[in-house]
């Protein structure tokens, strides 16, 4: 059978739902279709406003998860028409939502979505709340992605590390053979950047870092930034808009906005202290576990701007680090954690934990998410196979005793809800007369069971 996953993927920005339709093989991931579909303006602000305190939240919450839903299962749609595969052939859609509250110090972590709509949409099993389960463990709930950086990137001759630019920065740093030594959020990627851009210019975002290159670095507000106590914390730890946000910045964005001529010099000075951040980050990491000659593999959006992959190759030759981007191994940076969410969705169905002990802290590894059935969808299905299995054993049990009726088999064979109505019989109540057969056959009536 093809391992035919789907995974989404709305980041802290908030400028687009990204998604991949993906073929697992052994050793191999192959994207067969990626699809991406921008927010309408009024829903990103709706989700920006809800990442934050606010009035009405319940009711703007619920309207927000209806509009996650439906441009999910538009990007969906547009995956399965690009690749040609038909629904029934994707076994679950990895569907991460978006983060709006992310507070695992106080046991919680939210990101919206509607599976249940997602999979009634596009009869296909959906997978969602890939984070509670590692908090429920007293894990951080984030990163997750070093268990994923650890099977597509892990090298037997180098070590590794995969800096993950979306709107806040993560690191996952390995050994050889790609064992995972830690992973952990270690500032903001493009989280500021395109707040200021958002704030003082009405743009998502400073493409190709147009705006950045004009401005000069500000080191009074550089030097400002860095004393952020987030970036004092030591591994596992994990970070948001709960830290990161409009009153990181507030003197800086007052003071463009009586100065526009600033503008530029405060980008260029946020896409620096994105760079400064995670640099100091990785060459700790370098010196605490003595790494030697490693490779950086940049990923996410953050990636995609030149003069942050520019810097990152400044500040780093100096450590011996080379830096690369994971296109440059044969995955796009946009994409890597569309793919990534995929790859959870397969390890959710196929009940297997993800290891990421030694990246979010938690207890124990976890099975991560939630499962949103489809009615037509690879869970109903191999349920329907398993009664049927059951019930075929059942009735070689019961020829064997002599309680079989041919009846039994087709009745069934071609109702499956005849399942569900025997199962809700009250456990010390006989089966109507003309329904004992079909019962027996089924062998799970307890009154029946009691008997023989």
């Amino acid at each position: 059978m093809r391992q035919i996953y789907i995974g989404l993927m709305s980041g802290t920005s908030i400028d687009a739902m990204d998604g991949v339709l993906v073929e697992f093989n052994a050793g191999s991931v192959d994207v067969l279709a990626t699809a991406s579909k921008k927010w309408a303006e009024s829903e990103a602000s709706k989700l920006h406003r809800l990442c934050r305190e606010g009035d009405n939240e319940i009711e703007q919450a619920g309207s927000a998860k209806i509009a996650i839903a439906d441009i999910s299962t538009e990007v969906i749609k547009d995956l399965l028409e690009k690749s040609g595969v038909e629904a029934r052939e994707v076994i679950a859609v990895g569907a991460h939502g978006q983060t709006i509250r992310h507070r695992p110090g106080k046991g919680f972590t939210i990101q919206l979505n509607d599976g249940p709509r997602i999979a009634a949409n596009c009869n296909i099993d959906t997978i969602v709340d890939f984070r509670s389960a590692d908090i429920a463990k007293h894990g951080q709930g984030a990163p997750l992605t070093p268990a994923f950086h650890q099977m597509i990137f892990g090298s037997p001759d180098h070590a590794r590390l995969v800096l993950n630019l979306g709107g806040i920065a993560n690191l996952t740093v390995m050994g050889l053979n790609g064992r995972v030594l830690e992973g952990f959020d270690s500032g903001p990627a493009n989280t500021l950047i395109d707040l200021a851009c958002r704030k003082l210019l009405n743009l998502p975002f400073d493409k190709d870092a147009k705006i950045a290159l004009r401005g000069t670095v500000d080191n009074y507000w550089l030097g400002s930034f860095l004393t952020h106590p987030f970036l004092k914390q030591k591994p596992p730890k994990s970070s948001g808009r709960e830290d990161f946000n409009e009153l990181t910045i507030a003197p800086q964005l007052n003071s463009c906005r009586h100065n526009p001529e600033r503008i530029a010099d405060l980008i260029r000075t946020l896409c620096e202290f994105t760079v400064v951040a995670s640099t100091n980050a990785i060459t700790e990491s370098i010196k605490d576990f003595n790494l030697k000659d490693p490779e950086l593999i940049l990923c996410g959006g953050g990636a995609r701007n030149p003069l942050i992959l520019e810097r990152f190759r400044q500040l780093l030759a100096s450590h011996g680090v080379k830096v690369f981007t994971s296109d440059d191994f044969g995955v796009a940076a946009d994409s890597l954690e569309s793919i990534a969410f995929a790859w959870f969705a397969r390890l959710f169905m196929n009940g297997i934990t993800a290891p990421l002990k030694r990246a979010t802290g938690a207890r124990e590894d976890c099975i991560l998410g939630s499962l949103c059935p489809a009615i037509d969808g690879f869970f109903a299905r191999n349920c329907q196979k398993m009664f049927n299995n059951a019930n075929l054993e059942e009735q070689r049990r019961s020829r064997s005793r002599g309680h079989y009726s041919e009846t039994d088999n087709a009745s069934y064979e071609n109702d499956p809800q005849l399942h569900l109505q025997a199962y809700a019989e009250p456990a010390d109540t006989p089966p109507a007369a003309e329904s004992k057969p079909a019962v027996k056959s089924a062998g799970i009536a307890r009154a029946y069971a009691k008997k023989h």
